[in-house]
């Protein structure tokens, strides 16, 4: 698992490609504000982040229209995410 500090944030020591890279592109404060511009459950953002559920299409979607990111530009990230975990088991 990739694991980092990243300062302000309570799950510190739990990085993720697509979250951190969507909360620093918007200067958002943490997951709890990014959860509530989402309209998803902070519960949520905190399972995809420890890993314990699956990043979705709807969650990708809903990224993608908040905040105008591409959805290759995401897919990319999500990828990224995904060769780290299997590095790190």
């Amino acid at each position: 698992m990739s694991r980092a500090a990243a300062p302000g944030r309570a799950d510190a020591g739990f990085t993720h490609c697509l979250l951190d890279s969507v909360i620093a592109r918007q200067q958002l404060k943490n997951d709890a504000e990014l959860s509530r511009l989402l309209q998803l459950a902070p519960s949520s953002i905190s399972k995809i982040r420890h890993r314990r559920a699956a990043l979705t299409a709807e969650v990708l979607l809903r990224v993608h229209e908040a905040f105008a990111i591409p959805i290759a530009e995401l897919k990319q990230l999500q990828a990224r995410q995904q060769l780290l975990d299997q590095r790190h088991g």
